[in-house]
């Protein structure tokens, strides 16, 4: 097969090891047309392979966020509660003293504008170049680039945040090292990832041509266990996945039924000790010093 998607061939794509434990022992768990997703025999964890280059990757990304001003607007109401909920856990980490915050992949900044109207001292980063303009535009600190080529010191931060980039960035434990670097000594991470692989696995049985793994933008597909796992390899301590409020689509229906989901999803978290799936969920984790 030659055909194009998202402007990428069968010739941009070329073949990893798991991302988390470095095995090359793997089964096909989704198959969508040129893109496939592997299951590492040895840790479980979800991963597109082949896959395009970083920099491929990063030329795509251009045209990845909305950019139309409804678009970007409706964008920000829908993680209004999701975001709610990941202020709320960094005052609290805080003990209500607010700090200095980085939000990594900021997109348009309305993380940045809940966590400044609280108080705290808010950068961002960005690779989206419409995105960071818009951040800009609102008086925010964006620095355009990737934590690789980032220019802030170790421990510059209280709290770094991540929410739905985890699943895009080539190396998950890498970034997640990265982001540790980055923080103070018990400083505070907030990582919001989509839990779609027991979804997917379900209605595969029902209709094959769903989309929902979202090839090639994201690259892992996380579990609560596996993004525990990630944590720990990167030196987070005190590790606690939860459904972290939901996103509030436009539509009211769509809002009705992403509300009552998530309500659903966290009674049934709390009564049960276990992780809903399906559900998107924050991971928290603390820098651990030796």
């Amino acid at each position: 097969m030659h055909t194009k998607v998202h402007g990428l061939s069968p010739a941009d794509l070329h073949p990893v090891p798991c991302s988390l434990c470095g095995s090359t022992q793997a089964a096909v768990e989704h198959r969508r047309g040129i893109f496939q997703y592997l299951r590492c025999s040895a840790c479980r964890f979800v991963y597109l392979s082949p896959r395009p280059t970083q920099e491929k990757l990063i030329e795509c990304y251009q045209r990845y966020l909305p950019s139309e001003e409804g678009d970007v607007d409706a964008w920000g109401r829908m993680m209004k509660v999701v975001f709610a909920r990941a202020a709320d856990a960094a005052d609290r980490h805080a003990g209500g003293r607010p700090g200095e915050l980085l939000d990594v992949g900021t997109a348009h900044g309305f993380f940045l504008d809940v966590m400044r109207e609280r108080g705290w001292r808010v950068k961002g980063l960005e690779i989206a170049k419409k995105a960071i303009a818009a951040a800009r535009a609102k008086g925010h600190e964006v620095v355009e680039g990737t934590l690789e080529t980032a220019p802030f010191a170790p421990g510059s931060f209280d709290v770094v945040s991540a929410f739905y980039v985890v699943e895009h960035v080539y190396d998950p434990v890498d970034f997640l090292r990265r982001i540790r670097a980055l923080l103070r000594p018990g400083g505070l991470a907030i990582v919001r990832w989509p839990h779609t692989a027991p979804l997917v696995r379900f209605l595969m049985t029902l209709r094959e041509d769903l989309g929902l793994y979202d090839p090639p933008w994201h690259l892992s597909q996380f579990e609560p266990a596996t993004i525990a796992g990630a944590m720990r390899r990167a030196g987070f301590g005190s590790i606690r996945t939860t459904v972290g409020g939901w996103t509030l689509p436009a539509g009211p229906v769509g809002r009705t039924i992403s509300a009552t989901g998530g309500l659903l999803a966290e009674t049934w978290e709390r009564l049960s000790g276990r992780s809903f799936p399906g559900v998107s969920k924050t991971t928290v984790g603390v820098r651990q010093d030796a």
